[in-house]
């Protein structure tokens, strides 16, 4: 695996290889945002958590309500997440919904590949309402 070359990325960090590498390398070099989120190694204002997924606050709110659903298990992307995994968002939605009181007043977003900034699967919750009911865990 090549390393980036200052100039490149103007990083000497051979975990910053993604630019040189390509994507393909992307899960080998690197944990992504989410993980290092998961793994209270970065900060997040988290609204709900269960074992297996992570419900935070977007950093760059499209809606008065702006939820990042993200599954604890990395994957790339829609077509490589498991069935179950895509089940467990599913239904973490219905719950969003339900503890924001907004079951008929939300969409939900999955970018893959076009759009997506992270290579993590990961579901966009967005509504025009709920935003009284926000109640975001205490820091861990």
């Amino acid at each position: 695996m090549k390393t980036c070359p200052e100039g490149k990325t103007g990083r000497k960090n051979p975990a910053i290889a993604v630019a040189v590498t390509g994507p393909a390398d992307y899960n080998k070099t690197m944990s992504s945002v989410f993980t290092r989120i998961i793994n209270r190694e970065l900060p997040a204002r988290v609204f709900y958590e269960t074992e297996q997924v992570i419900v935070i606050a977007d950093h760059r709110p499209k809606a008065p309500v702006h939820l990042l659903i993200i599954p604890k298990a990395e994957t790339r992307d829609f077509y490589r997440t498991p069935a179950e995994t895509l089940s467990l968002l599913d239904e973490t939605v219905k719950v969003v919904a339900r503890k924001l009181g907004v079951e008929d007043r939300f969409r939900v977003i999955i970018n893959n590949g076009l759009g997506q900034e992270i290579d993590h699967i990961h579901y966009h919750f967005l509504s025009d309402s709920g935003a009284a009911r926000l109640e975001f865990l205490p820091e861990k």
